[in-house]
């Protein structure tokens, strides 16, 4: 008898330890990608040899097709490039801008994307300029013809131990003012080119711009020269207009150039098809395109080696029998940094789709751990889908949050009613990356991209196998104060 109870002593802890057959498959996943992930070489490859990725590039459709290898190479299905078209073409050139008055100075630029050239080099007054209503404009009007428009004041940029993304990044006041008035009223008054602060210390700069959709091609794209300045440079012209009242006098080169358009841009798709129900689909995805100041390694090199990483375990674990009910599809899309373009197009191509899409899951704000899963207010899904990501505390992820956030892919699908599940990261330095010439394969944290790895990979098997669809249904915006406090929240 002794002997049979210390058996069953011994035996009952392994019992109970024994995983179910949902925690079972987590865990093949979560090892796989920590022993086997191909994280780093992926992201090397796309920082380094591929390079800058911005829309409408050759180089963005090189990375297109090497992810399209990448996803046959993984073993998905229906693995395609699908084309949409983008108005206008645009090429970087070189960007000078120089202090001639009261001292000569070289001050560090670069230009807004989509942004035109100068007809070589014009030299002209810093005038400040910070319109917020139409009266406001017209006390403008005959007053900047040749001048180089200041755009406000100066940003609090805030010190570097602060790594919150946004944290110094120039805010002003909301305008009444509409993008095409101003655009218009700058090209009839002649003016030169604008200056923006690039909002980053130590002086980093920063890009962003883009084009809007349409037949117009001209007003597709900004009307007068536009350059970032850093925060160092754009702050001294201030002062020497405000403090100091002089008149400081800039000479400025800007060689852009743009392409005929329409030009054809892509996103890149592939499957895990389903054993069940394999019209209905899990979508995780990324923007594979970025700006061109450095190499776009976490903006968004990062959440694109995550995707490719998750299609590479998955397809790993349905080599072995382990297959979802339903369909996940994972997504790199392009026209991201110029409004959300790629995935805008997707939802229009997969209309027909979306009502048994039951997730889009993003990736875009760099290097840092994924914490949570943001919900965008759908407390629906908490209930629902929380307790089936309960192996991933393991890795260091706390779960989901109603919690809101804009400027990303997962916004064209709520739109339409899909739940977006974009990540909610430790922001590590993406302050400093972002949209700047830093954001460089050094920066990358490859143990954070694992977790990361691990984190999509779980949850989009996870709610794959769910017996339901995700729940839809979400307050609106206000209906509640926690919705109204997380949607004030600051937006990646």
């Amino acid at each position: 008898m002794k002997h049979i109870l210390l058996l069953a002593l011994f035996c009952c802890p392994l019992l109970a330890d024994e995983p179910s057959p949902k925690v079972a498959v987590d865990l093949k996943i979560l090892d796989e990608i920590k022993s086997h992930n191909t994280i780093e070489p992926n992201l090397r490859h796309l920082s380094d040899v591929i390079g800058p990725r911005l829309t409408g590039s050759p180089s963005l459709v090189t990375a297109n097709k090497w992810a399209a290898d990448k996803f046959n190479e993984y073993g998905l299905s229906n693995v395609k490039l699908e084309p949409y078209e983008i108005p206008i073409g645009w090429t970087r050139g070189t960007a000078t801008l120089s202090l001639v008055e009261p001292v000569a100075k070289t001050l560090t630029v670069a230009s807004a994307g989509w942004a035109p050239g100068t007809d070589g080099t014009v030299t002209g007054p810093v005038v400040l300029f910070e319109p917020r209503t139409r009266k406001d404009l017209e006390n403008y009007r005959g007053k900047v013809k040749g001048a180089i428009l200041l755009r406000g004041k100066p940003a609090n940029v805030s010190p570097v131990n602060d790594t919150r993304y946004g944290a110094g990044m120039n805010r002003p006041p909301r305008s009444e003012l509409k993008s095409d008035e101003l655009n218009e009223f700058l090209r009839t008054e002649g003016v030169a080119a604008t200056l923006r602060d690039s909002a980053k210390p130590h002086g980093l700069l920063v890009t962003t711009g883009g084009f809007r959709d349409g037949d117009d091609r001209v007003k597709a794209v900004a009307q007068v020269p536009s350059l970032f300045v850093t925060h160092e440079d754009y702050a001294m012209l201030y002062r020497l207009l405000t403090d100091h009242k002089l008149e400081p006098k800039v000479s400025i080169n800007i060689k852009n150039t743009f392409s005929d358009g329409p030009v054809t841009v892509y996103n890149t798709v592939g499957e895990l098809p389903g054993t069940e129900k394999p019209d209905e689909i899990v979508v995780i995805g990324a923007h594979i395109d970025s700006w061109d100041l450095a190499r776009g390694t976490t903006d968004n090199g990062t959440g694109s080696s995550i995707v490719l990483e998750t299609a590479r375990t998955l397809g790993a674990l349905a080599k072995q029998g382990i297959k979802p009910k339903r369909t996940i599809r994972f997504a790199l899309f392009s026209g991201e940094e110029q409004g959300l373009h790629g995935s805008k197009n997707y939802v229009k191509q997969h209309a027909s789709e979306l009502e048994k899409h039951s997730a889009a899951i993003i990736h875009d704000t760099g290097t840092g751990k994924v914490m949570n899963l943001r919900t965008m207010g759908r407390a629906a899904i908490l209930p629902v889908l929380g307790p089936e990501l309960e192996s991933l505390k393991s890795v260091g992820f706390e779960g989901l949050t109603v919690e809101s956030m804009g400027g990303t892919d997962h916004l064209p699908f709520e739109a339409k009613g899909v739940p977006g599940l974009p990540c909610k990261q430790d922001m590590d330095e993406y302050r400093f990356t972002h949209h700047t010439q830093s954001d460089t394969y050094d920066k990358a944290k490859p143990a954070n991209l694992v977790q990361g790895a691990q984190v999509l990979a779980v949850t989009a098997y996870r709610i794959a196998d769910l017996d339901k669809l995700l729940p839809r249904d979400k307050p609106k915006r206000g209906e509640t104060s926690k919705e109204k406090k997380d949607s004030a929240k600051p937006k990646p």
